[in-house]
């Protein structure tokens, strides 16, 4: 009786073992397809705006600052390091970044918007909600007072005087 019941647990363990191999096999081959198969090399990097068409960013820069190939296989595409990249344009506010499968990669782009005038030692340049000094962009039509006593390399004391800009802006209505 002893022997039979061992004798079935063995056959048990072996059919278990034979299943998980199959399994396992069957994965790698699966996972090795997607990551080698000529279906699915990026072809097309598409780049848009959020809210529209972009206005203060190229789609030739935000390209050129992915760092990204045509041809990679879009399950070894590293889309946090091209949202990274693309992030560190300085009128690049947000970015998103996603497979569409078969043979693409998606760069949403959010600009950012400029909200007042800064000088700044003497040079003038925009800035933008967050305090993010940027150099004036001739397209966008900012009109308002300019602000004294921004700093290049303080955002903390920068996002301070920007709410309080922003406040006696709506104050005066």
């Amino acid at each position: 009786m002893r022997v039979k019941f061992w004798l079935l647990r063995l056959v048990h363990l072996i059919f278990l073992a034979g299943t998980l191999a199959i399994f396992g096999w069957a994965s790698y081959n699966v996972v090795h397809y997607l990551r080698t198969a000529p279906p699915f090399e990026v072809k097309a990097l598409t780049v848009t705006g959020v809210n529209g068409p972009l206005k203060r960013v190229t789609e030739g820069e935000i390209v050129g600052q992915a760092e990204f190939e045509v041809g990679t296989n879009v399950f070894r595409v590293d889309l946090d390091a091209i949202r990274q990249h693309v992030e560190w344009l300085p009128w690049v506010r947000h970015a998103m970044v996603q497979r569409v499968l078969p043979d693409q990669i998606v760069i949403k782009v959010a600009e950012r918007k400029p909200i007042g005038l800064a000088r700044i030692r003497g040079e003038m340049y925009q800035f933008d909600e967050d305090a993010v000094i940027l150099d004036i962009d001739n397209a966008s039509n900012v009109s308002s007072p300019i602000l004294d006593g921004l700093r290049r390399n303080n955002k903390e004391a920068n996002l301070r005087k920007v709410a309080i800009f922003r406040n006696v802006l709506d104050e005066l209505g």
